[in-house]
């Protein structure tokens, strides 16, 4: 066989594995490139629940702030209206807790909404836990607390409700609510912090 017919051999052999690598290449790039997309997409998307999160916890937290209890209701979790027996229940139960501690010298002043944890999905409903922070003012001063809330949707997103855990683990509150995700992690209450005035 004459020398360049082997040269010419060995020069498609090459070619062609070049060809391989470079596709090999543009494929790693193209997954590469579809990787960041999918990561800013989903970044973006839990940006925009955090936002609508924060935003409707805040409105709860207002809510119970001006003892507008029939609003309050309406970012409370359905499940927790049946467990109170009703709305009206619960709003009286409400107004009678907030009331007697105000009798008592002690009144809620503030509700913080902080940056809601990563989103998990479980059937059709998106939940996720939000940490608060509740301050009262008492006459010697005031009292700031923090706990938990637990956020659920059942629209992808676009409307939130709230469970708050009052110092439960998910252990305890999947006992009353079953639906809960067993991966969410609700951290222990602090201590209250005293602010002397």
């Amino acid at each position: 066989m004459p020398i360049h017919s082997d040269k010419n051999i060995v020069a498609n052999i090459i070619k062609n594995q070049m060809k391989k690598i470079l596709s090999l290449k543009h494929l790693l790039l193209v997954a590469i490139l579809i990787g960041i997309s999918i990561s800013c997409i989903a970044q973006k998307k839990s940006n925009e629940y955090s936002k609508t999160i924060i935003e409707q916890g805040e409105m709860l937290g207002q809510y119970l702030v001006k003892k507008d209890y029939h609003s309050f209701c309406k970012y409370t979790y359905p499940k927790i209206i049946e467990l109170m027996q009703g709305k009206e229940n619960m709003i009286a139960k409400i107004k009678n807790e907030l009331d007697k501690t105000q009798s008592e010298g002690t009144e809620l002043i503030s509700v913080k909404i902080g940056e809601p944890s990563k989103i998990i999905t479980i059937g059709n409903e998106m939940q996720c836990t939000v940490p608060q922070t509740i301050e009262m003012k008492t006459p010697n001063g005031r009292i700031k607390m923090g706990s938990t809330l637990i956020a659920i949707s059942n629209d992808k997103g676009k409307n939130w409700y709230f469970v708050d855990t009052t110092g439960k683990d998910i252990k305890a509150l999947k006992k009353i609510l079953p639906n809960l995700s067993g991966d969410l992690k609700i951290p222990k209450m602090t201590n209250p912090e005293f602010i002397e005035e």
